[in-house]
């Protein structure tokens, strides 16, 4: 064991070395074997840095890839890293052979599943768990990872770094709000800025708490961009344009600030806004993901448990017969994060309800 730990830091020296000697690759961010980052000033904390990459290592040449990225993601979720630090561009794996790279975006969701146990050891992969995340990110995996080959592909991976991973581009103006890190975002949002807003936030229900965060989002120059919202910016104050607080008798209520916005001014000195439309588009749309997990779970918004899953194609497996994936269209009433569709093969005959609305919008 301690031979083979040796060869992956040796793995990773030659990686840090050969591919990323123009970054700063030598964070420490937890269990994560390696990232990637700007350079960085002394000021800077690691937890403002933006990341390109996290990414875990192995000595020899893997045969399965996406093991490697299966296990990254449950050190990932294990320590909650994604909410301790701005998320990468993308995650990786990579052994003394070949690297891969996933986009962030494509697996985000699977932080946010309710009542999964990530208490496990993340290089044991014959956990149920590891088999879980195994089975709901095969598919994906094999669709959205660029693979190279060190030697082979050593031209077209010095490319595809040169082109994706920008040395401070973002850092000058300002971190870009994206499909990758609005949650990490709101996340210190809350820390930080909503303590600051003169509001009895016993009267706010824990839904409306995103609407405030909005306001600031959609805004430039402190003005809210779009008067649709049920909270807007005006300067140094909101007007609550809808009745989201209790015991509320006006048209629309106002909140300021309790500390002359100076936690306002500090957060967002640091953040483009708004977000690009294809950006702003998709947080809109993922509300639910900015909605504590208690509250989502107090809603009905459950995980379905691994096993249940199991014994539900099992019975329609009795009920219907053995080809019953490739005879009847499935169609998920209920479908949250999707879990009760894992190991259905048919996938052209698999419909979640929100993928079927979108259909008819």
């Amino acid at each position: 064991m301690a031979t083979n730990k040796i060869r992956e830091e040796e793995v990773k020296n030659k990686i840090r070395q050969e591919f990323f000697q123009d970054y700063d690759a030598t964070p420490i961010l937890g269990d994560i074997d390696f990232a990637v980052t700007t350079k960085k000033s002394s000021e800077d904390e690691l937890s403002d840095q933006e990341y390109f990459l996290w990414a875990e290592a192995k000595a020899g040449n893997t045969e399965d890839i996406y093991a490697s990225f299966v296990q990254l993601i449950i050190t990932i979720g294990k320590a909650h890293t994604h909410e301790s630090y701005l998320p990468p561009r993308y995650l990786g794996a990579f052994d003394e052979e070949k690297i891969a790279f996933i986009e962030y975006h494509h697996i985000v969701s699977v932080f946010y599943q309710n009542d999964f146990n990530w208490n496990v050891t993340p290089s044991n992969h014959s956990t149920k768990e590891f088999h879980m995340l195994y089975d709901l990110l095969q598919e994906k995996l094999k669709k959205e990872i660029r693979r190279f080959y060190l030697h082979k592909d050593e031209k077209e991976l010095r490319k595809f770094i040169r082109s994706n991973f920008k040395l401070g581009k973002q850092r000058t103006n300002g971190i870009n709000i994206t499909k990758n890190n609005f949650i990490f975002v709101f996340q210190r949002w809350v820390e930080e800025v909503k303590p600051s807003i003169a509001v009895n936030w016993d009267d706010v229900p824990k839904t409306s708490i995103v609407d405030f965060f909005y306001a600031d989002l959609i805004s430039r120059n402190d003005y809210t961009l779009r008067e649709e919202l049920a909270v807007v910016l005006r300067g140094d104050k909101y007007r609550i344009l809808q009745d989201i607080l209790k015991g509320a008798t006006q048209l629309f209520s106002e909140a300021t600030f309790n500390d002359g916005k100076a936690a306002y001014n500090q957060f967002w000195n640091k953040y483009v806004r708004p977000p690009r439309k294809e950006y702003l588009d998709l947080i809109l749309k993922r509300r639910d993901l900015l909605i504590p997990q208690d509250l989502r779970r107090y809603q009905g918004a459950f995980f379905t448990p691994p096993q249940w899953v199991q014994k539900s194609q099992e019975y329609l497996a009795m009920e219907l017969g053995e080809d019953w994936q490739k005879e009847y269209y499935v169609w998920d009433c209920c479908a949250g994060t999707g879990n009760l569709l894992f190991g259905l093969t048919e996938k052209y005959r698999v419909m979640p309800l929100h993928l079927t609305m979108q259909m008819y919008k």
